[in-house]
């Protein structure tokens, strides 16, 4: 059906007035596709900006969504709860028409969508992913803010006739400094001794402004300002010394702006969370929370209860006052070990707490200088680790970690940054006894906000995944939220993260798709830190958009540990089928060291679709290779050659990949309409085989020179190359020779290696082959255990003047089966 009517469809029934929970809304997506004719081009939908960026509780508010490629827009989906949509108005979009087949075009310009969004009274504060829905895809991701203030927008036209905007407190502007010499300005009343906090947001939200903050008082004068707060975004805490008209500027401090420098400027006596002490708790436990900070309205503690299923990690802790206001999110930690308080004083080694393993320590370096020193014995062997949490949980403190020994306070380890921004030490006891750890600031500093956890226990292996959709490349594609077709194939790549020293195998799957889904059989093996996965939707897959994600199994000890890759949640678009698909005829793969082997590709093309496809493999490892081959028009099948190993120009060896499983696919793509289409094969395992031995020649590019006249052996021997190999003349054969006598030779040394692996150490046999006419060398072999021989290599003084090339061919009998291994390309030069 036409666009139009399309959109009039979607806007009967809005997404606003379902208010369902997501599953059913996911449902709900998946039967309104199953209507739509899929006649425009498969583009992917690019969302560049949203205005304004953040709204209330409990408000309706219109925004604006630009992009390109979004005139087919369905709906806006937001990462939270809370929050629902209805797209009002999308602006028409200028086309351009041609009068044939086969060729097509559009105007660059942004669509602009307009949106009414419902934001719930309880919906969650803080940050939220916004994204548009298409028939094609999902777009990218823009922020989108729920607060608990009024919120106005900025009004340059004010500023002009009245140099600044009046507001009434509290509030929350938005606004843009849209030129380099842009600086919005906001005045308001206070009142003598008011705690005044302004709070800018703007690069969290994916702005590039670099904020800074004037504040003048009623007098005009400066008494306040702030550089940097929350990464490049200000903050300014400011009581009022007299009541009256206060001032409040905003610009980028590189004098930087345009449209793009948005931001949200919150102004008001607001509760500001400074610090919470401890900075975390147990699961399964109760816990007083000491809090400082402004404007809480005489909250100075705070009770947590942490449920004994609580997921360990940090999670956000916000204040909010009798008055209703909620304050900053501060980051609190949920930890399963036995937790203790420091106890001062237990500076010195004599004074040290004394602690038992394994435990999580609350403490705070609570002044310049302070040091936390704690005891612990070891009465077995074993590792363990010293881990802070400090600067990740919102501390000042940097922390410094110094590990003592059993005897004479010996120093063991010292670290400040390992983990992250945080100290970390792992340390292998082998010997029974006392010792001590301690704790301070790297630079002597300290305070109430320099607090922090440590946590003393064994290794506990562990892993973090994170998934890429992968393009014909083998580079990510830029898209987070994968595409298939129906009948197609996607392909991502799997990147692990070992933490603890986990060293084993984790199988991959995609727990959210419905089993009529065929997701590849995929194990990031041993000793290797990604893998492909691909995922097939079934001809009759639901067209619209459903969950996906990628999850990791991983055996520890006798539990298993699953984790699922980021980013979460991922959203996955299927698309009517596609122009081509494409399968293998290998259900799997192996290749030795320096050999190839074929991967033979089908192509099922569409009616209306005869183009060519071109072929790359993605998945490969490093040294293992592919060269690019084209499905030609009018054709369907083609031959990939995969070899594992590559020759190092500069080496006289060949550089060989590490044996193991590797899964690939092979991905095609193609033009269609002016437009790139991407399709996989399902993935494979290739499983690289470790050769007995590799044959290696030195050297592998030299020059032969023939003696003529002293002129021309000048001009020969000025033209010799840098790798010219000495070569010593035949004694015999060194004058012009008559018809009766051997042509003039010389001779070359070669020195033949075979690198022996797995074990082999049989004889084997070196054979040359394809000698070029006029050179002559020997068969030798190399016996039982031995690596190295000499050849002699001889060539004819008749030999044109050029670059012969030949190799060696070392051939070995292993398990009653012949096995041949070609060395690199010999370059011999002749000159005369």
């Amino acid at each position: 059906m036409p666009n139009k009517l399309f959109r009039i469809l979607w806007r009967r029934v809005s997404l606003s007035a379902l208010r369902l929970p997501v599953k059913y809304c996911f449902l709900f997506l998946s039967i309104f596709f199953t209507a739509v004719n899929y006649a425009n081009a498969q583009v992917v939908p690019a969302l560049s900006s949203i205005s304004v960026q953040g709204a209330q509780q409990g408000q309706n508010v219109e925004v604006i969504l630009t992009g390109k490629n979004l005139d087919t827009a369905t709906a806006v989906w937001f990462s939270g709860s809370g929050i629902t949509a209805e797209i009002r108005q999308a602006t028409q979009q200028a086309a351009v028409l041609f009068n044939g087949i086969g060729i097509s075009g559009r105007v660059p310009t942004d669509v602009r969508l307009v949106a009414s969004l419902t934001i719930d009274p309880d919906a969650p504060l803080g940050i939220q992913q916004v994204r548009i829905v298409t028939p094609y895809g999902v777009s990218n991701a823009q922020n989108f803010v729920v607060g608990n203030l009024p919120e106005v927008n900025e009004n340059e036209t004010v500023e002009k006739t009245e140099m600044s905007n009046s507001l009434e407190l509290p509030v929350t502007v938005n606004g843009v400094i849209a030129s380099i010499d842009d600086k919005d300005s906001f005045s308001f009343n206070l009142k003598k001794n008011a705690r005044l906090i302004c709070e800018v947001t703007a690069q969290r939200i994916g702005s590039p402004l670099d904020s800074y903050l004037v504040l003048q008082d009623p007098n005009g004068a400066e008494v306040a300002n702030s550089g940097h707060g929350s990464g490049l975004d200000s903050f300014l805490d400011y009581t009022a010394l007299e009541a009256g008209k206060y001032t409040l500027h905003i610009r980028d401090i590189r004098y930087k702006g345009g449209g793009g420098f948005r931001y949200r400027l919150s102004i008001g006596e607001l509760p500001y969370l400074e610090t919470i002490f401890p900075l975390g708790g147990r699961r399964g436990t109760d816990n007083t929370i000491a809090v400082t900070g402004a404007n809480l309205e005489n909250v100075n503690a705070i009770q947590v209860s942490i449920d004994a299923e609580t997921p360990t990690g940090a999670q956000t802790l916000r204040v909010k006052t009798p008055s209703g206001l909620a304050s900053n999110p501060q980051p609190f930690s949920i930890g399963r070990l036995v937790e203790l308080m420091e106890s001062e004083p237990n500076d010195a080694a004599e004074k040290a707490n004394a602690v038992n393993t394994p435990i999580t320590i609350n403490g705070k370096i609570d002044k310049t200088g302070d040091v936390d020193r704690f005891s612990f014995e070891i009465k077995t062997p074993q590792l363990l680790v010293f881990e802070v949490e400090a600067l990740r949980l919102s501390s000042q403190l940097d922390a410094l970690l110094t590990l003592y020994g059993a005897e004479n306070d010996q120093v063991l380890a010292v670290n400040d940054d390992a983990s992250g921004t945080d100290a970390r030490i792992e340390r292998n006891f082998t010997q029974v006894g006392k010792y001590s750890i301690a704790i301070r600031d790297l630079n002597n500093q300290g305070g109430s906000a320099y607090s922090y956890r440590l946590h003393i226990h064994p290794l506990e292996p562990d892993f973090t995944l994170s998934a890429v959709v992968l393009d014909s490349q083998n580079r990510p594609s830029g898209l987070d939220s994968p595409r298939v077709s129906r009948g197609g194939t996607f392909t991502m790549q799997v990147n692990v993260s070992r933490l603890d020293r986990l060293s084993g195998p984790i199988r991959l799957h995609c727990p959210t798709l419905p089993r009529t889904f065929d997701v590849s059989p995929a194990v990031i093996e041993v000793g290797k830190n990604q893998a492909v996965i691909t995922v097939t939707a079934p001809w009759d897959a639901p067209l619209g958009l459903m969950p996906f994600s990628v999850a990791g199994v991983s055996a520890v000890g006798s539990r298993q540990v699953e984790r699922i890759a980021a980013p979460s949640p991922m959203l996955l678009t299927v698309m009517e089928a596609p122009e081509f698909t494409l399968t293998l005829a290998e259900i799997s793969a192996s290749v030795t060291h320096n050999k190839t082997v074929n991967l033979h590709v089908t192509a099922s093309k569409r009616d209306d679709f005869t183009g060519p496809i071109r072929l790359s493999v993605v998945g490969l490892p490093p040294r293992v290779t592919a060269a690019a081959v084209s499905i030609a028009a009018g054709k369907n099948e083609a031959v990939l050659s995969v070899r594992a190993g590559s020759f190092e120009r500069r080496e006289q060896f060949s550089v060989v990949p590490p044996p193991g499983i590797n899964y690939i696919s092979v991905v095609g793509t193609a033009s269609v309409n002016g437009e790139t289409v991407s399709q996989s094969t399902p993935a494979i395992p290739l499983t690289i085989l470790e050769a007995p031995f590799i044959v290696t020649v030195e050297p592998l590019r030299f020059s032969i020179v023939f003696p003529t006249t002293v002129a021309a052996n000048s001009a020969a021997n000025a033209n010799a190359q840098a790798d010219t190999l000495a070569i010593a003349a035949n004694p015999t054969a060194d004058t012009e020779t008559t018809e009766n006598e051997a042509p003039v030779t010389k001779e070359a040394m070669l020195t033949l290696t075979v690198v022996r692996q797995g074990g082999f150490t049989d004889v084997v046999t070196l054979t040359p082959i394809g000698l070029p006419e006029g050179f002559t060398t020997e068969v030798v072999t190399i016996p039982v255990n031995e690596t190295e021989v000499q050849v002699p290599l001889k060539a004819i003084g008749s030999l044109e003047d050029k670059t012969y090339q030949f190799r060696f061919r070392g051939s070995a009998t292993i398990n009653g089966k012949p096995f041949v291994q070609d060395s690199p390309v010999l370059n011999a030069k002749i000159i005369h």
